[in-house]
């Protein structure tokens, strides 16, 4: 299990926290995700075997939220 942290802009209110959580519980791998508005950032446990850092940045941007892993 890998712990990633992704640092996260555009997220204005809890509409958009829950968009970005949705789209990183839906990649394979995902156990567990956390995302904060406050801190501008999601806490992700996923295994690294079946999901990289980058490609969960990726889904997030994708869904129109510039994202890099921290």
């Amino acid at each position: 299990m890998q712990t990633t942290t992704l640092s996260i802009d555009g997220m204005h209110c809890q509409g958009c926290v829950q968009i970005v959580q949705n789209v990183i519980e839906q990649q394979a791998g995902v156990k567990g995700v956390s995302v904060s508005l406050d801190a501008k950032q999601a806490r992700i446990a996923h295994d690294a075997n079946q999901v990289s850092p980058e490609t969960l940045a990726k889904a997030v941007r994708d869904a129109g939220y510039p994202a890099e892993p921290a």
